[in-house]
């Protein structure tokens, strides 16, 4: 679970900036929260804000963070940082609960650099404690305080001062021990690793990779997808599977093409080779084998199916998102956090709000869902919490973008018009429009 990231100097963010998913002084929605120990963490999050408000730029920057851990290294971004502040180190840092524990852990990076790196177990209010703190000089050697409890052995102290000589200036420590014996430190960075990389950062124009494995893999997953097209009402009756022979469906013209998936099939035994959103090739009985997913649609029988892309944007779009909103109401594996960029594109708004007051709604949901949106027909007191709904903005003078809950404004009653407040610019995150009597429309027209 995501408790709180903060940012600075990074595209819109000037000074360190905060999101998180604590709970307000509000009594509804119980089960839109997590409780762990005196802490309450919610698991759904809105945040509205105008084109260019920096709304997208949070997501961009956890995703930065996110590419880091994978790719075990700082990765350079000298555009992205705030225009003012090119002499000045950007800063990353995200807390989160995993396993029962909660941890910080953060980078500040300049240059392509990592000027510091360190990893902590949170304990929200009073002392954190290390795991290792990492500073690096400008020459570009490391010097690593670990916890004397992680590294008890003789092994471990050789061990950890042959990485302070070795990681390099870009390297991430964590990246380094999460994939070598080195204890318990080992151990708590892994944990560390494996939950970043477990982040679901979701663009607009994501399209999930294994979907129709998971479709066939799965029928509790095919049945849940099949009954929420139907409650959806987009003229969806049911989903087939159908299996083509590869080089046949492909034909002679693209040999070459089939030559290569072929391939790529027998060197890996028990592994798919994905071709789209709703096409896999693999092997049965040896046989190379295109499986291809189609809908079939009430009132055109199972002679008339669809393919996928002859469907709207926005039933793709739903399509697209059934994993996500099984991994939260259904699935029992790890609990997922699942960060979408504009959630309302291509999906018509009550179809969106349907889909969202069906996972409002759950009594268990599993993991949490953050998602940036226009879409002013979601903010419903009898969907969200107040303190579920987020406004960025500019800034005018300094161009920072900043933050603020629903819940920070007062008044705010259960029956309040959310959205028509909204939309009359109380709460922020809107753009502020020009008086367009003013505007003198005919200076433009051509002679």
């Amino acid at each position: 679970m995501l408790l709180r990231y903060n940012i600075s100097n990074f595209l819109s963010f000037n000074n360190s900036t905060e999101f998180n998913l604590f709970t307000g002084d509000f009594r509804r929605f119980d089960n839109h929260v997590h409780k762990y120990k005196n802490i309450d963490i919610l698991k759904l999050s809105a945040i509205y804000g105008a084109n260019a408000s920096g709304k997208s730029n949070l997501v961009d920057s956890l995703d930065y963070l996110r590419s880091c851990v994978m790719e075990g290294k700082a990765i350079k971004f000298e555009s992205s940082i705030f225009k003012s502040n090119k002499g000045k180190p950007s800063s990353f840092e995200i807390e989160f609960l995993t396993n029962e524990k909660i941890y910080i852990y953060g980078i500040k990076v300049y240059k392509g650099e990592i000027i510091n790196e360190y990893l902590y177990n949170s304990n929200i209010g009073k002392e954190d404690k290390l795991i290792f703190d990492r500073t690096v000089s400008k020459k570009g050697v490391s010097k690593i305080d670990i916890n004397e409890s992680l590294v008890k052995t003789q092994k471990s102290k050789i061990l950890k001062e042959h990485y302070e000589k070795k990681v390099k200036s870009e390297e991430l420590f964590l990246s380094e021990i999460s994939e070598i014996e080195l204890g318990k430190l080992s151990v708590e960075a892994e944990i560390v690793t494996d939950w970043i990389l477990s982040m679901q950062i979701i663009f607009p124009n994501s399209k999930p990779k294994y979907l129709l494995t998971e479709l066939m893999d799965k029928n509790s997953f095919m049945d849940f997808t099949k009954d929420m097209l139907c409650s959806f009402d987009t003229g969806i009756k049911d989903l087939h599977i159908k299996s083509f022979d590869l080089k046949k469906y492909f034909g002679e013209d693209d040999k070459d093409f089939t030559d290569e998936i072929i391939s790529e099939l027998e060197k890996n035994l028990d592994s798919n080779v994905h071709l789209g959103v709703d096409m896999i090739a693999t092997l049965e009985n040896k046989k190379a084998i295109l499986k291809k997913l189609y809908i079939e649609h009430t009132g055109f029988g199972v002679d008339n199916l669809f393919s996928l892309s002859e469907e709207s944007d926005g039933t793709k779009r739903l399509i697209e998102f059934m994993s996500m909103l099984y991994s939260l109401i259904v699935s029992d594996e790890s609990p997922s956090v699942f960060v979408i960029d504009e959630i309302g594109r291509s999906i018509h708004p009550s179809l969106l709000k349907g889909f969202l007051t069906k996972l409002s709604s759950e009594k268990d949901i599993k993991g949490q869902l953050i998602f940036t949106t226009h879409e002013s027909n979601l903010l419903d007191l009898n969907m969200l919490r107040p303190d579920e709904i987020w406004f960025a903005e500019k800034n005018k003078k300094t161009g920072n973008t900043e933050f603020k809950t629903l819940a920070e404004f007062k008044k705010i009653r259960t029956d309040l018009d959310i959205r028509k407040g909204y939309l009359n610019r109380r709460f922020g995150g809107i753009p502020m429009l020009a008086n367009f009597e003013d505007l003198n429309w005919t200076e433009y027209a051509s002679n």
